[in-house]
């Protein structure tokens, strides 16, 4: 039994005007896997024992949306504007454009 924990060191991107808070962890190269949470879910919300798996092999990075957790900004009201400010997030100067990503 793995007894993984996610990291607790956060850092900040500016995108849109929001500060986003995200962590980053995992293998070093590679295509990121980034992690949708559900709506007003933050970081600490995802299962450790499946995030620790994919971490051995990927990079993963976990990100609290707008209005949500340590991320700044309004909570959004709608789907699309959640997905818009997330793509904000993943486009934003301090991520790279090549990705996949996950939503729970």
């Amino acid at each position: 039994m793995s007894t993984f924990t996610i990291p607790s060191t956060t850092r900040y991107v500016e995108a849109e005007g929001i500060r986003f808070a995200y962590r980053k962890f995992g293998k070093e190269t590679g295509i990121p896997l980034v992690f949708f949470i559900h709506f007003r879910g933050t970081m600490e919300n995802w299962d450790p024992e499946l995030i620790g798996a994919l971490a051995e092999d990927r990079p993963i990075i976990l990100f609290d949306n707008s209005g949500v957790g340590e991320t700044s900004g309004e909570t959004p009201s709608t789907i699309a504007e959640m997905a818009k400010d997330a793509a904000s997030f993943v486009y934003s100067r301090s991520m790279c454009l090549a990705s996949q990503l996950v939503g729970s």
